[in-house]
């Protein structure tokens, strides 16, 4: 039993009126006591400070009056103790109308050990001892003295409103089996009379009390009540539990035997569970986080399935409930009685003596059966954990609002209990809730209050093991190149996973050999489309009624849409059955069903080859249009293996398709296929991931580059080896495509977009590799360059004969300024015409490093030594060389700027020094 106090208002009252309330009953309190007011130091929407003096003594005291329904913090006490010495007062004291929390409740027992002289410095009168006073001093009547009707059961706790219209028992009726409350009766305080005027009960209902989502009940709404308390027994049948799918091929949450992974995310979920029942930590909530179909349903099966097991079975239980099967505000607390009885069911602890009730969503653990089980939890080490599936889904849902209200004040009800349970929730982080919606507020107001979890990507290890798990489906190995092809193509989403090898063992299943299956880019809306194409009319329009309303109400559906359609998509598992609703097996599925688009996959897959092979093979490609894989080979002049990996990249990109040994071309213009590869770049985790980190127009030094890459493929375990060849072959590959460009010694994204054909094509759609990730140092002098040039012109253009003729740094210099490409092995030069010398001596005096000495000399008015020259370039190359190589290349780009600005008909030739 216990007696509360509310002061409520209406939502359009004043601050003012409220504090009027509260100082009447402080007032009037202290008036009790044989104390007066002396002075009102304050007046508030929320406290009432006073200082009164003894009427008999003549002690001054300072009181502070706080009503509140949340749980009141010890920092109130030590305030209030604070103000006393500073006020030089006898003592303060504290009138609260809500409950303390937990660590105010140890301040007092701490505080009631003090010497008497020490204790008398301060005074704290809880509700229930005010209560006390207004009765024993006969303002108020004995809440046990009021009439109450058989039919009824009534909850143990009595509410005394203090309102404009005056005051009242408010008694809160409760559900037997269910154990909630679904009305309230109100008597009279002060004649003990039932109220049932109904526009006295219209305009209470109106104010802002913990009563707001029960039902005021009179003798004349028997009926009514019945409907009530009957849709109570439905939702408490309805409360759904998280459940997998039924085999191996489903597309709902893995079951525990098909989950993969996750071990370092479990463990300290677990290891915090630890830590509540050791009470080392003040945190009751946690989140698991994610975008959606990464697993945080599977996540939560898992959890509950390791609670379940022989290590932890006897310390922590975990219940997991569906959101989406909610149909009413109440949904909360009677998940949260569904956890404790599923508890008890199992045997994980006794059921209490007294029954298990919770009075109030703001306060539910207040009853003494909930508070024996708390004392049981405790004295054992146990916690008890429920969590909220799909939690984000009741923001979508205007009625569901009332849900969101009553969940919000449970988990700050539970949070500051400071007790063995523990409220956890799955939280889709790719939902777009608005900054203005009052959820978005809870999420962030209770972000230093919760343990977040997050779920990642795969990591290589767990793709392999879930594709053994569907190897042992399949009841066959894998194919080398299909288990490839499934890694590259899943790009660590479990989801994508999931959806692939459901796809490929549909396909096997219908005599389709492992073989015949891959080769082809991946088309995640064809995946999709597949899903609907063999639907009839009434069922396509049944799912996407039933994708809008998610979650629908299945006896709705069923009635409008017959039930042979609702259970052919139930026999197809497009939806599934949670309670009396019915939603979409898959949010991602839903979206798609609704919008028409499917997610944005960022790409994580690491290209096997180069960009210079990528461009020998497509010139063979586009003039072939197909060819086998062993002619590729040769023609190419690379092994097997080598041509293998080529396809694979290509395939990726979304270039060529492969059957079997044959690789077919997807576009028809070099322009096209090299958007692919374009396209694919853009896209690419490593370019997000930088964008991210540095910015819209980031500048990176390749240290900077090498560091974002290692952090993302951390995972991998690559070598140091393997690590540096990838971070320049990527390097290579943004650079080429001029997704980047090396400017001033960093690496910079050019977040501005421009046509493609100026993006990454010279001479008829050629691509070559960006110069500036080479810079120009003038490797070979300008002779050498030339006569290169006049050789290949006449025909010697096979370039290994080319560099035993003394010409590899000439073909390199060629090579970087963009004016030759490799061709399988032949030299061939680009953008060169007949006055060639011209051509070169502008490119090159638009290199970086030749710009440099431009620009001293435009600062200076004075040419640089060869060592200055030097110094600047080792600068912006980030390099450390020793004086002697600062000179050499300092100087032959200064004889590189001197020939060039000769050709051009500069005036004023460089003096070299």
């Amino acid at each position: 039993m216990g007696n509360f106090i509310e002061i409520v208002v209406s939502d359009k009252s004043t601050n003012t009126q409220k504090g009027k309330l509260l100082e009447v009953l402080g007032k009037e309190l202290l008036s009790i006591l044989q104390y007066e007011v002396m002075d009102e130091v304050r007046i508030t929407a929320m406290e009432v400070d006073l200082l009164a003096r003894n009427r008999i003594s003549g002690e001054t005291i300072f009181v502070e009056c706080k009503a509140h329904q949340n749980t009141l913090s010890s920092d109130v006490l030590t305030k209030l103790l604070g103000n006393v010495f500073f006020k030089g007062v006898s003592s303060g004291w504290l009138f609260t109308t809500g409950p303390l929390s937990k660590d105010a409740k140890g301040f007092k027992e701490e505080w009631s050990q003090r010497p008497s002289e020490e204790r008398r410095k301060l005074n704290i009168y809880t509700s229930d001892k005010l209560v006390e006073l207004l009765i024993n001093s006969g303002k108020i009547c004995n809440p046990l003295t009021l009439p109450r009707d058989e039919k009824y059961t009534y909850a143990e706790e009595n509410t005394l409103l203090v309102s404009e219209y005056g005051r009242f028992w408010a008694i809160k009726v409760l559900h037997v089996s269910a154990g909630v409350p679904f009305g309230v009766v109100l008597y009279d305080a002060e004649n003990a009379k039932l109220i049932t005027d109904k526009d006295v009960l219209n305009s209470l209902s109106k104010l802002q009390t913990s009563f707001d989502d029960l039902e005021f009940i009179t003798s004349d709404l028997n009926k009514e009540n019945n409907i009530i308390t009957d849709e109570i027994i439905e939702e408490l049948s309805n409360i759904a539990t998280v459940t997998g799918g039924d085999q191996w091929a489903d597309y709902r949450p893995s079951r525990p035997k098909d989950f993969v992974g996750r071990e370092d995310l479990l463990r300290e979920i677990f290891k915090y569970l630890n830590s509540v029942a050791e009470n080392e930590t003040s945190t009751r909530l946690l989140a698991i986080k994610a975008p959606s179909g990464w697993g945080k349903s599977s996540a939560l099966l898992k959890l509950v399935s390791n609670a379940e097991g022989r290590r932890y079975k006897t310390k922590y239980f975990v219940h997991a409930v569906d959101v989406r099967a909610a149909t009413s505000r109440r949904y909360g607390e009677l998940s949260l009685l569904s956890c404790v009885n599923s508890a008890i069911e199992k045997g994980f602890i006794n059921k209490p003596k007294k029954e298990l009730i919770i009075n109030s969503v703001n306060n539910p653990l207040a009853s003494e059966g909930m508070n024996e089980l708390l004392q049981s939890l405790k004295r054992e080490s146990k916690v008890l954990v429920l969590c909220f599936d799909q939690f984000e889904e009741i923001f979508s849902k205007n009625e569901l609002a009332d849900l969101f209200e009553s969940i919000r004040r449970l988990a700050i009800a539970i949070d500051a209990a400071k007790e063995n349970i523990v409220l956890g929730f799955a939280w889709k982080t790719d939902g777009t809730t608005p900054t203005d919606h009052p959820a978005y507020y809870m999420w962030q107001s209770l972000s230093d209050r919760r343990r977040e979890f997050q779920l990642s990507t795969f990591i290589p290890k767990e793709i392999h093991r879930a594709l053994g798990i569907f190897s042992k489906e399949l009841g066959q190995p894998l194919n080398p190149n299909l288990k490839k092809y499934l890694i590259d193509h899943c790009q660590g989403y479990p989801w994508l996973l999931k959806k692939l090898c459901i796809h490929v063992h549909s396909l096997i299943k219908s005599g389709i050999e492992q073989n015949e299956i891959m080769g082809k880019g991946l088309d995640i809306q064809a995946l999709f489309e597949r899903d609907l194409s063999e639907l009839s009319a009434s069922e396509l329009a049944c799912l996407k009624r039933i994708a809008n309303e998610s979650p629908a109400d299945f006896f709705k559906m069923d009635q409008d849409f017959g039930s042979e359609t609702v259970h052919a998509l139930l026999n197809r598992r497009l939806i599934i059955r949670k309670a009396h609703k019915l939603i979409l097996y898959w949010d991602i599925f839903r979206d798609y069903v609704l919008t028409g688009s499917v997610p944005q996959i960022t790409v994580t897959y690491i290209p096997q080859g180069n960009l210079k092979k990528y461009n020998d093979l497509l010139q063979l490609l586009l003039n072939e249009r197909e060819m086998s894989l062993t002619d590729l080979a040769k023609n190419l002049k690379i092994s097997r293996k080598a041509s293998e990996n080529l396809i694979r990249d290509m395939v990726m990109f979304g270039n060529v398709t492969r059957q079997g040994e044959k690789i077919i071309l997807l576009q028809e213009t070099e322009i096209e296929a090299i958007n692919k590869a374009y396209s694919f770049f853009n896209s690419h985790i490593l370019l997000k991931t930088l964008v991210t980190q540095y910015g819209e127009s980031f500048g990176v030094t390749s240290q900077e580059f090498g560091k974002t890459f290692i952090n993302l493929y951390k995972e991998s375990q690559f070598s140091e080896k393997t690590f540096e060849a990838y971070i320049n072959r990527a390097i290579n590959w943004f650079l080429g495509l001029n997704i980047m460009r090396f400017n001033h010694g960093k690496i910079t994204y050019l977040s501005e977009k421009v046509p493609i054909t100026k993006q990454i094509l010279i001479s008829k759609g050629r691509i070559t590799v960006n110069a500036k990730l080479h810079p120009f140092l003038g490797a070979a002098p300008a002779e050498r360059v030339l006569e290169l040039i006049t050789k290949v012109k006449a025909g010697i253009n096979d370039e290994e004969e080319l560099k035993k003729l003394g010409l590899r740094n000439a073909i390199t210099v060629l090579k970087s300024l963009g004016l030759a490409i490799k061709q399988v092995d032949t030299l061939k030069l680009v953008n060169l015409y007949d006055d060639y010398e011209k051509v070169l001596a502008n490119k090159v005096l638009e290199t970086e490093t030749l710009q440099l000495i431009e620009h001293y000399i435009k600062e200076n008015e004075i040419p640089p030594t060869a060592k200055e020259v030097g110094t600047i370039v080792a600068g912006l190359l980030n390099r450390e060389w020793k004086d002697a190589s600062k000179t050499r290349t300092g100087l032959s780009l200064l004889k590189w700027h001197k020939w060039a600005m000769d050709i051009i008909g500069n005036k004023d030739p460089l003096v070299l020094v």
